[in-house]
């Protein structure tokens, strides 16, 4: 008698079931059938490995292009992502990932790694490999920790960076490593990257007796292939764990001007709903007023408010001024004395005596600081919880601390709002750094939480100014270069200044292409931010025959378009502030040269004025005066702008990539 053929384990339980389920009685169907689908389910998921990278391989090497998005540059062939809780109240995070390069030079940032890790983190091990083939030969490099990672301090984490060499195309990188982390709220992981996915996984094991966690995504990515949701008994306790993998994930669509793309990325977010520790109580909130209950009642928030503040602030800044000069007067002595040590946080991690010894702490400490010396001067003041941008957007209906990492001092006098940021030490009252504007926020007043609204109504503001003239000898042009920042634009680059000033002054040179010398960037005293240098190109000044052919906003045009998006816009359009951009160059006409033609005038403007752009030419004696000036009118637009915007951008394009043309008398 002939063997019946089962197939794999799924296709024969299918069948005993089926077989079974022929005999069950009628009112039994509905119980049953559930049972088939639960049981289905974890014999399928019990089939799938996870945690279990595969090896590099041949079929890896030889592979030529992606299946699931043909023009990508490279693709992520597996990533894995574990979180285990360890009994000394660590976290345990193991990261492993594979990726194949096609096309090395559109796929540059795949070739540089980041890990970033916060204050209290530590890189326990690190490994990274690259193969590549060679003369039909798979070629495998490991690449020494020691020698290639690299230590940054940037926005307060400290990432470790490592840039992989001599990669070829059709190379795969693979690399490793585990971090410890004191860190229990933010477990999340993104599921969409700018290049597809072939398979992903994350992985969440923790002690059932102190911790419970909600699940929440965001993005259009919801449901794993595979999925399995336990318990077991590890180390005297009973142990949830989570395990969720992902196949052929397509790349996010990229978009320019948008305030974070993280807002909109697929992600797992897992939201810490009960910790039973004694740093802070995480409770399933029905309120914000039950958040503000808790918050009040917390040593690190609540506590800390209550410290007494009296002999801090000098008496003369507490008296003789009207309310919005004695708070102007308490932000700057608040800027002026500490400094943040660029850590976001709700919750201060020291108490004052600390704070007032080292002078820096984090975001919390610092507004709260300022918060306790303006009620100390009989203002009110009160703190406001927000997600900065990075953080993503935060979300009102659900009370708690999961979606807020910073907060801010807000201040009511006569009946109107002013928002405070003492960690920006060139912000201003209602004038905040770029990181503050996301939208909503949570004001605290002891008991109570309440949602509030706020905008950036600030206009910021670039001007650039060139004087240059031509060296006909060498086919350079040269001369001086200021460029000076207003508003939000100010704090920013006062801010990107004051972290690393030689990395700042070299980046004009990089970003224009141009030599740059004697380069002095300074916060003036009104709260403007500029840079002065002296600079030279050679790639500015075309010599054709006895004529000169150059562009008169010479490195400042604009070589491309922003707007040049060809599929249908997704997500609204940010700026985060409304602007003016202005440039202003004066050239002068070298001896022995005339004018034989110039660029022409230009207005363009929006029916409803939102949006204008100017461009001015003028030929007075030897020299030639150019000038544009473009102003957007609003911090964010809807999608529905684009085409707007991608007119006025490629008419700028194309004014601004107008030659002059002299020629000898």
């Amino acid at each position: 008698m002939m063997k019946k053929n089962y197939g794999t384990l799924p296709e024969v339980s299918v069948y005993i079931l089926r077989k079974v389920f022929c005999g069950l009685k009628k009112n039994n169907f509905f119980k049953f059938n559930t049972a088939i689908c639960i049981l289905l389910f974890n014999l399928f998921s019990a089939q799938h490995q996870f945690l279990s990278p595969p090896d590099v391989n041949e079929n890896d090497m030889k592979k030529t292009g992606s299946l699931i998005e043909k023009s990508a540059p490279a693709e992520i062939l597996y990533n894995s992502v574990r979180y285990n809780f360890l009994t000394n109240g660590m976290v345990e995070k193991e990261y492993y990932s594979k990726i194949k390069i096609y096309d090395k030079k559109n796929a540059e940032e795949w070739l540089n790694l980041e890990i970033p890790l916060f204050s209290d983190d530590k890189l326990e091990k690190y490994e990274a490999k690259l193969y590549r083939l060679v003369d039909s030969k798979v070629e495998k490099v490991s690449i020494d920790k020691k020698d290639q990672l690299k230590e940054n301090f940037t926005k307060g984490l400290k990432i470790y960076k490592l840039a992989i060499p001599n990669v070829l195309d059709g190379s795969v990188i693979e690399y490793s490593y585990k971090i410890l982390t004191k860190n229990i709220a933010n477990l999340n992981y993104f599921l969409e990257y700018n290049i597809p996915v072939v398979y992903q996984e994350y992985n969440l094991e923790y002690p059932d007796a102190r911790f419970a966690y909600h699940f929440d995504h965001t993005g259009t990515i919801m449901t794993p292939k595979y999925n399995v949701s336990t318990t077991e008994e590890r180390l005297g306790g009973m142990y949830k764990i989570f395990r969720f993998g992902y196949e052929n994930v397509k790349p996010m669509s990229k978009e320019k001007f948008v305030k974070n793309v993280d807002r909109y990325r697929g992600k797992i977010k897992p939201e810490l709903k009960r910790y039973s520790g004694s740093y802070f109580n995480y409770y399933d909130y029905q309120s914000w007023n039950e958040v503000a209950e808790q918050l009040d009642k917390n040593d690190h928030f609540g506590g800390f408010l209550k410290s007494n503040v009296s002999d801090l602030l000098p008496e003369k800044i507490k008296t003789g001024y009207n309310p919005e000069e004695k708070a102007d007067r308490i932000f700057n002595f608040v800027k002026d004395n500490y400094k943040w040590n660029r850590e976001y946080a709700v919750l201060a991690s020291q108490n004052l005596k600390q704070l007032t010894k080292t002078k820096a702490g984090n975001s919390a400490e610092i507004n709260l600081l300022l918060i306790m010396l303006l009620r100390n001067a009989g203002i009110e003041a009160n703190p406001l919880l927000i997600s900065s941008v990075n953080n993503g957007i935060l979300n009102i209906a659900s009370p708690g601390l999961r979606s807020v990492n910073f907060l801010l001092a807000s201040v009511k006098i006569n009946n109107q709002i002013y928002l405070y940021d003492a960690t920006s030490f060139n912000s201003k009252a209602n004038l905040l750094p770029e990181r503050d504007w996301n939208d909503f926020g949570i004001l605290i007043e002891k008991n109570k939480g309440t949602y509030l609204s706020y905008a950036n109504t600030n206009i910021s503001k670039k001007e650039q100014v060139v004087k240059a003239s031509l060296d006909i000898e060498n086919s350079t042009v040269k001369g001086t270069f200021l460029q000076k920042d207003y508003g939000m634009f100010a704090i920013e680059s006062y801010d990107e200044f004051e972290v690393n000033k030689d990395k700042f002054n070299q980046s004009f040179a990089y970003t224009y292409n141009i030599d740059t010398k004697e380069v002095n960037s300074k916060l003036l005293d009104d709260g403007n931010f500029e840079s002065q240098m002296n600079f030279s190109g050679n790639s500015l000044i075309d010599v054709v025959g006895n004529k000169l052919i150059i562009n008169p906003v010479l490195f400042l045009n604009k070589k491309s378009e922003s707007f040049d998006q060809t599929e249908a816009r997704k997500w609204q359009i940010d700026f985060i502030s409304a602007f003016e951009k202005e440039k202003k160059i004066e050239l002068v006409v070298p001896e022995g040269y005339k004018v034989a033609s110039l660029p022409k005038n230009k207005k363009m403007t929006t029916d409803d004025k939102e949006i204008s752009y100017e461009y001015k030419v003028e030929n007075n004696d030897n020299k030639i005066m150019i000038s544009s000036k473009l102003n957007v009118g609003s911090q964010n637009y809807p999608k529905e702008y684009y085409p707007f915007f991608k007119e006025i951008w490629k008419g700028i394009s194309d004014f601004e990539n107008q030659v002059i043309t002299l020629e000898k008398k």
